[in-house]
């Protein structure tokens, strides 16, 4: 769901970054698998506090016993699916380290696909930056090369990481900003920021033309504002492809008829922090622009050229941050 105000990402607490019950303080014993990740929750209501809350990271290794690059995955509005999985495997047979960041499960979130329920994009930033802070700590993680990949809902959230108004108020200098910020099909390209030039790339959007759930004319409108910048950011174009083209299970295309979709939004920030919609109105999620209904379906050669193009992206980003 796209935030009713900004404000509420204003103002993170800081952490002090002890060893507690909720969270894990380092991972300097070389530990994989999962572990919790202490971190904000942000309201999703005007008026309410942030609160804090622990998440679970998963983080999977490339053979050998060398440092390595290292990718945050950052999963979609229906939360950790067995795809998230596939691509950390695939990233690990890159030679990548994977950590996989789980923000809705430890919160009792299913979903926010429908609308039913929902997580305030500032509380999966915290999750990013927290969890990055944390892999920087982890004796085979070389902290200058570690990228962010998010889908969909994570993709809206890689593609605001990228940003400088975001990552000063979410990074505490600390550790370095991420070295690259990959993006498949994501939310929020509609989503029009005050300060859009302010990127931190390299920025590449991964998406098909067929998407009908964010469609791709305002990810190339997302780009060409930025580029037009300066910045180093791109879109790769599949051609006929849908939403979900790397999900295998969706190997017959579906209708999903519940789901929200905002691509008849633009959605603009203005400088109280709020966003309207084109009409002036301050946006919601019950704005006259969102309709209900999107497709998803999987295409097995699109998915094989993504991981190619995917690969090439992050061995030329980090290549720059040896």
């Amino acid at each position: 769901m796209i935030p009713k105000a900004l404000r509420a990402l204003v103002g993170v607490a800081c952490l002090t970054g002890c060893a507690t019950s909720a969270g894990t303080a380092s991972l300097a014993d070389g530990r994989t698998g999962t572990f919790p990740i202490l971190t904000l929750t942000y309201p999703t209501r005007p008026g309410a506090i942030e609160q804090s809350a622990s998440v679970t990271g998963d983080l999977s290794l490339p053979a050998g016993s060398g440092r390595v690059p290292a990718v945050i995955v950052l999963h979609s509005c229906a939360g950790v699916t067995p795809e998230i999985g596939d691509w950390a495997r695939t990233l690990n047979g890159m030679g990548y380290a994977a950590l996989v960041v789980d923000s809705f499960t430890a919160r009792g979130v299913t979903e926010v696909c429908t609308g039913h329920q929902s997580i305030n994009p500032g509380s999966r930033l915290a999750d990013l930056f927290r969890a990055h802070e944390l892999l920087a700590t982890h004796p085979r993680i070389d902290p200058q090369r570690i990228a962010v990949l998010g889908f969909a809902y994570g993709g809206w959230i890689t593609l605001w990481a990228s940003h400088d108004w975001y990552q000063r108020r979410f990074m505490r200098g600390t550790v370095p900003t991420p070295a690259a910020y990959a993006a498949f099909y994501p939310a929020g390209c509609n989503v029009r920021l005050l300060q859009e030039a302010d990127v931190h790339g390299p920025v590449r959007i991964f998406h098909g033309t067929a998407d009908d759930w964010m469609t791709i004319d305002h990810c190339r409108d997302w780009v060409a504002r930025r580029r037009a910048a300066g910045q180093d950011v791109s879109l790769v174009e599949y051609e006929g492809a849908l939403h979900g083209f790397d999900v295998s299970r969706y190997a017959q295309p579906r209708r999903l008829p519940k789901v929200v979709n905002s691509s008849g939004c633009t959605v603009m920030q203005q400088q109280d922090g709020t966003f309207t919609d084109a009409t002036g109105r301050r946006f919601t999620g019950a704005s006259s622009c969102m309709t209900t209904g999107a497709s998803i379906g999987y295409d097995a050669n699109v998915h094989q050229r993504a991981i190619a193009d995917l690969k090439t992206f992050l061995d030329e980003a980090f290549a720059r941050r040896r």
